[in-house]
């Protein structure tokens, strides 16, 4: 009867996050502010996104937490590191989801290389599924991305995930989303950047993502965000100190509630590997 009652609370559990959330790992606190509509944003977090848009300048140290879903008692972790070479990047990561009822880990390496206005990336994942009772199952997933700068105001960037469709079918409740995702960074002045995405699963409905950020000082930003399906709202704060970046995220979803987040990068100079 326990076995039973654990297997129905597991599996009405990730129907839940399959359902609401597609993919639920937390890749840092600026992204999840701006909606996750980051495909064509550059920064140390593509490393978890979109792997073209890994930066070329600077090495980064990343840390992440968030508290998902507060009401569940879920939490998220993530840790990076990356580290240009020329005009190549390359990054590693691991990831951590859930509770002890169900959790999912993930461990990352991604490549980026620059070619004029042009990056493209490919990232392989490990991604395992602990269900309590139920067993372990682990799968390798494979991405693919690009971004290109149109002008000096636009970048256009995309990303296929789950390329090669790998599933937990042992398990038989969850699925990786295979989807691609087309997004436009636009910057009508230095101040405020403006992101649209749309993404295609191929067993999902289209999804719209919408979000900006001002920067009140060159040091400080706001950003927001808007998920209209499932309804979600995004908010969040940048703080850049010396060698610090620090991010702050706030969020609702319906029907699971509130979640909120930090994540800290730590940059060191590349001047010296150029």
């Amino acid at each position: 009867m326990l076995r039973k009652a654990y297997i129905l609370t597991s599996f009405l559990f990730v129907v839940a996050l399959n359902t609401y959330s597609q993919e639920a790992n937390f890749y840092g606190a600026k992204n999840e502010s701006l909606a996750r509509a980051t495909v064509a944003l550059s920064n140390s977090w593509s490393l978890f996104n979109n792997p073209s848009g890994l930066p070329y300048h600077h090495k980064e140290l990343l840390v992440g937490y968030q508290n998902k879903y507060v009401a569940l008692g879920i939490h998220d972790g993530v840790f990076g590191f990356v580290f240009p070479i020329h005009n190549t990047v390359v990054g590693i990561g691991a990831m951590y989801f859930g509770d002890e009822l169900l959790n999912k880990s993930k461990i990352t390496g991604a490549v980026a290389h620059k070619i004029g206005k042009t990056s493209l990336g490919l990232k392989a994942t490990y991604d395992q599924i602990r269900i309590d009772k139920l067993g372990t199952k682990g799968i390798l997933l494979l991405d693919i991305g690009g971004q290109m700068v149109i002008s000096d105001q636009v970048i256009i960037g995309m990303t296929i995930t789950n390329l090669n469709q790998a599933k937990f079918d042992t398990l038989g409740i969850s699925r990786p989303a295979t989807s691609v995702q087309i997004g436009v960074n636009y910057h009508p002045h230095n101040k405020l950047i403006i992101l649209t995405q749309i993404e295609k699963d191929i067993y999902y409905p289209t999804t719209l993502r919408i979000a900006l950020e001002y920067f009140i000082s060159p040091n400080v930003s706001v950003r927001t965000g808007v998920l209209p399906s499932p309804t979600s709202a995004f908010a969040g704060f940048g703080f850049k100190w010396q060698f610090i970046n620090l991010d702050l995220v706030s969020s609702y979803q319906q029907p699971l509630g509130w979640s909120s987040g930090f994540s800290i990068g730590f940059t060191f100079d590349q001047s010296n590997e150029n």
